[in-house]
């Protein structure tokens, strides 16, 4: 027997917490799914097919429209199993009285309001969802600051707490340990740049335009004493000689990477580079950032100045040069 407790707890975990991706392999949540129904729609009424599909669309978009469920197998598993029976034809469908399979739910849970179930238990999941979400946000915020600020070594678990006004198990309950936390504000800080560099960005552009363009939006951010700039400038200076990002940064990149390569792969389709591999084209890129990159690190840890465009230009010829066709 399915007691009123269980059938609302499982509405709420298969409707309200997200997890139902494909129709319940249980039986019993099948069960439970078509009594939902089943109680929103009016005994001794024929309904067309019409008619009862609307009613499981409805059902359905009462319960935020869950992806495992269409409105076709729901009708037909209703019939099958003893909820509706429909005349030969098709034409017309009735909720039928309880059989042997229908007993299987308390008489109590003919009372419960599942829309009101779900959409209770939704809402309150989300504002938790909403909250946590802010604190996360509060603690990779203070760890920018800090991190970009102080550098790895010089940030400490205890620091990022205060500065984000949350207690020390608040950390640990987002991110495994500081090195977890470091990676979660890199990745994001390359994200949130990303965002604003595809924002400025134009494909109309030449290659060699959107490359200056890119290049003086970047310079523009740095001269804001950025804090996403300064943080991947502390990560850059401390791979020393070597050509290549270090793991950290080179994990937080791959959107940054895979944007270039779609700028490659996009300038070659319109002949404006010769035809080259679009990885190797970036490889092309960050040995080239590696190799004149010091100019301008030196120049901007020692006097905050960034590029001039002028510079941004000679530096976007240099990587022409490697590129243009011969």
């Amino acid at each position: 027997m399915i007691t009123k407790e269980e059938f609302e707890k499982r509405l709420v975990e298969l409707f309200a917490q997200g997890r139902l991706t494909q129709y319940p392999r249980k039986r019993r949540d099948r069960h439970i799914i078509m009594k939902s129904i089943s109680m929103t729609l009016i005994k001794d009424k024929d309904y067309s097919e019409t008619e009862i599909n609307e009613a499981i669309k409805s059902w359905l978009a009462g319960m935020f429209e869950p992806d495992g469920l269409d409105y076709v197998t729901l009708r037909r598993e209703l019939v099958d199993e003893g909820y509706l029976d429909r005349s030969k034809n098709g034409s017309r469908y009735w909720v039928m009285e309880p059989g042997p399979s229908l007993k299987l739910f308390d008489a109590s849970i003919d009372l419960v309001d599942s829309f009101g179930v779900v959409t209770s238990a939704k809402d309150s999941f989300d504002k938790t969802r909403r909250v946590k979400g802010e604190v996360r946000k509060k603690i990779l915020d203070a760890g920018l600051d800090l991190f970009a600020s102080k550098g790895y070594d010089g940030a400490s678990i205890r620091d990022i707490a205060d500065k984000a006004h949350v207690t020390l198990p608040n950390i640990y309950y987002y991110f495994k340990d500081k090195e977890g936390l470091y990676q979660a504000v890199l990745k994001d800080t390359v994200s949130d740049l990303m965002e604003i560099l595809t924002k400025i960005d134009n494909p109309d552009l030449s290659f060699r335009e959107r490359l200056i363009a890119l290049g003086k939006a970047k310079m523009r951010l740095a001269g804001q004493k950025n804090a996403a700039v300064e943080l991947i400038l502390k990560e850059w200076i401390s791979s020393g000689d070597s050509p290549g990002f270090t793991p950290s940064l080179q994990g937080a990149m791959q959107t940054g990477f895979k944007y270039m390569e779609n700028m490659i792969s996009a300038a070659v389709k319109k002949g404006e580079i010769k035809p080259v591999n679009p990885k190797m084209g970036v490889l092309y890129f960050i040995s080239l950032a590696f190799f004149h990159g010091s100019k301008f690190i030196t120049q901007f840890i020692k006097n905050r100045e960034p590029l001039s465009d002028e510079d941004i230009e000679e530096y976007v010829e240099l990587i022409m040069k490697g590129l243009e066709k011969k």
